[in-house]
């Protein structure tokens, strides 16, 4: 995995992509290394395997978390959101998209359609305006 600082010599040198909703159902299986310019300067990379692309509805239907079921019968995240959130909030629990690891972790990377401004398709991690930048690892 490259360092945080090669990371930025090769946006500088404008050889990552912009990761699109197209692109990664496009790379699904492959393996990627990341760049996000995070909050006061809380910059990241990261590197793997995207597994999914999938709603955050269904991304939290089929996660296995220790505290489901829960006292009220809920199996999971999703069933529980479906017992108290209105129509509006479920829609948008079904528009977002999140990239799923190819071990079943999120990678916390979102897209959300109410926020994509000029219709790029472009994920985000953290802020809306926070893109996220990779290549294609090899091997």
């Amino acid at each position: 995995m490259l360092t945080l600082n090669e990371m930025y010599q090769l946006h500088k040198e404008k050889k990552l992509e912009i990761l699109t909703v197209e692109s990664a159902k496009a790379l699904k299986g492959k393996k990627i290394q990341i760049l996000n310019f995070g909050y006061a300067h809380q910059d990241t990379t990261d590197e793997f395997v995207i597994g999914d692309v999938m709603s955050e509805l269904e991304y939290y239907r089929q996660l296995k978390e220790d505290c489901y079921p829960d006292a009220k019968g809920h199996k999971n995240r999703a069933e529980e959101w479906e017992s108290f959130m209105t129509p509006a909030q479920l829609k948008d629990k079904r528009e977002t998209l999140v990239i799923v690891k190819d071990n079943g972790q999120s990678s916390f990377i979102r897209y959300n359609p109410k926020c994509d401004y000029d219709n790029s398709g472009t994920f985000y991690l953290g802020d809306v305006d926070r893109l996220v930048f990779f290549m294609v690892v090899e091997g």
